[in-house]
């Protein structure tokens, strides 16, 4: 009978129960029991358990974990790209501009806008 359950139990797959298809529990020393139907064995009886493993596919390493030259270099050449609008420069009347807006004031006030023009490299805000 044990050997029976055994063929049932490695065709049902790991770790669920034979009898009920709950998830087993198994303790430190071996012995293997289910807690809804009783189903009891051991380790040592169950022979050469089914394994899979897993591997996660490579993904890029987060600037944190790279080195301090490495984090400096991608910090070089990561210029920072700014939204553009079409409003022309205040200064040499370039008809294209870049803009980023931080909150400086208290939450219930707008945003200010910072403009900077990419051929004079003006910069100026507006508080909205």
């Amino acid at each position: 009978q044990t050997r029976t359950l055994q063929t049932r139990f490695i065709t049902m797959g790991w770790p669920f129960c034979p009898k009920c298809r709950a998830t087993l529990n198994v303790e430190s020393t071996g012995s293997i029991d289910c807690a809804v139907c009783g189903y009891t064995a051991n380790l040592a009886d169950m022979g050469k358990l089914p394994s899979i493993t897993t591997y996660s596919s490579q993904r890029p390493t987060p600037i944190w974990a790279k080195s301090d030259e490495e984090q400096a270099a991608l910090r070089r050449s990561n210029e920072p790209v700014r939204a553009t609008i079409e409003e022309p420069c205040i200064r040499c009347s370039h008809p294209e501009v870049g803009y980023y807006t931080v909150q400086l004031r208290s939450v219930d006030e707008g945003q200010t806008v910072f403009y900077e023009c990419p051929n004079c490299n003006h910069t100026w805000s507006i508080n909205n």
